[in-house]
């Protein structure tokens, strides 16, 4: 919405300009000639290779990475099958295989040899492999359905069995067993495409910086420059000796990828041109005012009150290595989105972005009439969401989603698994269909591996006092809560008995190992009868009510909103740029290594050193004893930083003007001959504005310089041939 008329911030043609936007990786071509006006010397035909299948484009080295191929963006960087992604990205693999005597996340890790490289658990890569329009296929249910939740739940099937039907044909074919197909959404109601992946189910960690270097700065550094933070790992896929994509197994060989980057060890200069590729998550660019006061006066509040919550509690039971080693995860989750929506609010209001979206619609219905009845239709919608929301939340909180309560998110799995299965496959609810129950088994069986008593005590007194507040099963809730307490004190029992190393077995949810609860999900045995299960069957209906309406009114609202964009895209300027919000799929943006001013007088240069990062250290001995842990450099670099001058100025982090957010992080950023320069992994604060505009001022994502990496891994971990392997 904020590009079709002329914006109040700065140089509004740059800021609507096309060169400066994520754009889906299928448009390279046609983004060719202003691209190589920019900078950009690689043609387009050798960076999209989802029109091809000649597997030596840029985009066949990019990788999703993470928890079932999900998590964020990764890059072959090496012939065998070395990928460099964030630290933040790689950190759970890093968790899981992490102990108190060998704690590698606190540490760090340096394989000496591949024999000594680590099975990532759960961790998957998925390859992009090919791009294909269905619209016409989901469009003919769009259109034959009026009603808005029955066209949701047939837009569903008819995306869920195209991509059966599509692995199903490949499954024959030459690596078929590993191919996974998803259709997504590209505008709403109007184009939709299906995408294949090639995935990958063996990854292994290789090379980790110790937590003091891959999370230098801490909270109180994120979203903030100037940067010094080595955000990034190393990891390698392997696969059968035939090629094909395989569980672990000491029989694996490393994937030998058809294109890999090639890390160009002189890095980037201020005012070079850069450009990334990744997999950015959601962004809501065309949203109506309505919605973007929802996100400031209700979702975003909600998010911070129940987030803030939830850190205070893992705050509360982490004083003991392995239990903060259960949570590190989750922590770090909740504290990164918790100030990130802080930064994204704060900004909204400092920039006047809801000011500026309704004077653009009431420009808009001045000379589009038929846009004002979309526009109050969609304000109204936003109303009944509204007056959802408080149930909505205490329902959420009865569900365990977002880090809450283990035995309630399982307990609601397993009793919603046990309805589902009842129906045919292709009119279940996504995840519990057969192609999707795998993911949901993994997921919960390890939340419930990373189940700590005291903490699930207290997150399920907090979904109890929420389900009491909104009025939701109450009696049931608080059942769940008096088990559990009971179950806690069993445990506890257990184990001051028998010790940990022996683990506790209860009868109910929590003794449901992978192996079961796979057997209870896929409606093979019953779930367990335990207050857990009772109280989400009790909640189950008003979940379903609660779920359906939010189905139906933003099916409607997806509708109104495809109206609202040709209306749009007739009253724009023939010039004015039009392009897909993101949503998961492999996108590339452009831009040039460049500082901003942050404040009056206040100018940021785009680049950081060591010599920096020994300055933060230094200056946190002013600190309290936690801010100042977050500042602390392990003494061997302080002590090289000091006598080597050399050292003191290696580059550390770089910034830089394209279009990022969330599930950028790990995107790997490419000079104009292609060659690896940095890994994204940060917004600056103003740039958190980019989930609903980009900015020219503002908008400034932030990486590690690829001369950082290259010195940490061989110069300072003396892991020499890896470096080999990545600039060879």
């Amino acid at each position: 919405m904020s590009d079709i008329l002329p914006t109040s911030m700065g140089d509004g043609a740059q800021e609507r300009d096309p060169r400066f936007r994520s754009w889906p990786i299928t448009e390279v071509s046609a983004l060719e000639p202003m691209l190589k006006a920019m900078g950009l010397r690689v043609p387009a035909s050798q960076i999209d290779g989802t029109a091809s299948a000649t597997g030596n484009c840029l985009s066949d080295a990019l990788v999703s990475v993470g928890p079932a191929g999900r998590g964020g963006t990764g890059s072959f960087i090496s012939a065998d099958g070395l990928i460099i992604t964030n630290h933040h990205v790689a950190l759970d693999a890093v968790r899981q295989a992490s102990t108190v005597e060998h704690d590698y996340l606190n540490d760090g890790f340096v394989a000496r040899s591949h024999a000594e490289e680590i099975a990532g658990p759960d961790y998957e890569v998925w390859i992009t492999r090919s791009c294909e329009d269905v619209s016409p296929a989901v469009l003919e249910v769009v259109q034959s359905e009026a009603d808005p939740l029955k066209r949701a739940n047939k837009v569903r099937d008819r995306k869920q069995e195209m991509a059966s039907e599509r692995e199903a044909a490949l499954a024959g074919a030459a690596h078929g067993a590993s191919m996974r197909c998803e259709v997504q959404e590209m505008w709403a109601d109007k184009t939709y495409v299906l995408f294949t992946y090639e995935r990958l189910r063996d990854v292994r960690i290789v090379y980790v910086p110790p937590l003091s270097l891959g999370c230098f700065g801490g909270d109180a550094d994120n979203f903030e420059w100037p940067r010094h933070t080595a955000d990034f790992t190393l990891l390698r896929a392997y696969v059968a000796p035939s090629g094909e994509g395989a569980p672990p197994s000491t029989h694996n060989v490393p994937y030998r990828p058809t294109q890999f980057l090639r890390a160009n060890s002189a890095g980037a200069a201020a005012g070079d041109f850069v450009f990334l590729l990744g997999f950015p998550g959601h962004t809501m660019r065309y949203a109506p005012s309505s919605r973007l006061a929802f996100s400031d006066e209700v979702a975003v509040p909600e998010l911070l009150e129940d987030f803030g919550a939830k850190l205070a509690l893992i705050r509360a039971h982490t004083t003991d290595r392995a239990v903060a080693l259960k949570l590190h995860s989750a922590k770090k989750g909740l504290a990164n989105e918790y100030k990130r929506s802080r930064g994204k609010v704060a900004v909204m209001r400092k920039l006047g972005l809801l000011a500026e979206r309704r004077a653009e619609e009431e420009a808009l219905c001045a000379v589009a009439p038929d846009a004002a009845p979309l526009l109050a239709r969609l304000a109204a919608i936003y109303d009944e969401l509204r007056a959802l929301a408080g149930t909505s939340a205490a329902l959420d909180r009865l569900r365990g989603i977002y880090h809450g309560s283990v035995l309630l998110a399982t307990a609601h799995a397993v009793h919603e698994a046990a309805i589902e299965a009842g129906k045919p496959d292709v009119e279940r609810e996504a995840a519990y269909r057969e192609r999707n129950l795998p993911f949901l088994v993994q997921r919960l069986a390890k939340r419930l591996k990373d189940l700590h008593p005291p903490h699930e005590v207290a997150l399920l007194r907090r979904a109890v006092e929420g389900a009491r507040a909104a009025a939701v099963c109450q009696e049931e809730a608080a059942l769940a809560a008096w088990a559990f307490h009971e179950e806690a004190a069993a445990m506890a029992l257990w184990e001051e008995e028998h010790g940990s190393s022996t683990p506790y077995h209860s009868q109910g949810i929590m003794g449901l190992e992978e192996g079961k609860l796979e057997a209870v999900l896929k409606g093979e045995v019953p779930p367990p009868d335990d207050a857990f299960v009772r109280c989400a069957a009790a909640s189950y209906e008003a979940h379903v009510t609660d779920r359906d309406a939010h189905k139906a009114l933003l099916s409607e609202r997806d509708q109104l909103l495809a109206k609202l964009l040709a209306v749009q895209q007739e009253h724009a300027a023939a010039c004015e740029p039009f392009y897909p919000d993101a949503n998961g799929c492999l996108r590339l943006s452009a831009g040039h290594v460049e500082g901003y001013q942050a404040a009056d007088a206040v100018m940021h240069t785009p680049m950081t050193t060591l010599a920096g990062l020994l300055e933060k250290h230094d200056d946190s001995s002013m600190l309290d004893a936690e801010e100042a842990s977050e500042f602390a450099c392990p003494p061997r670099l302080a002590e090289l930083g000091r006598t080597d001058a050399c050292v003191a100025a290696t580059p550390v982090c770089l910034l830089y003007s394209t279009d990022t957010v969330g599930g950028n992080s790990g995107s790997p950023v490419l000079d104009r001959d292609g060659a690896f320069v940095a890994i994204n992994f940060d917004r600056q604060r103003l740039g958190l504005m980019n989930e609903f505009k980009w900015s020219s001022k503002f908008s400034r994502s932030i990486g590690t310089d690829v001369r950082y990496i290259l010195w940490l891994v061989g110069e300072y971990d003396g892991a020499g041939y890896l470096v080999d392997e990545m600039t060879k």
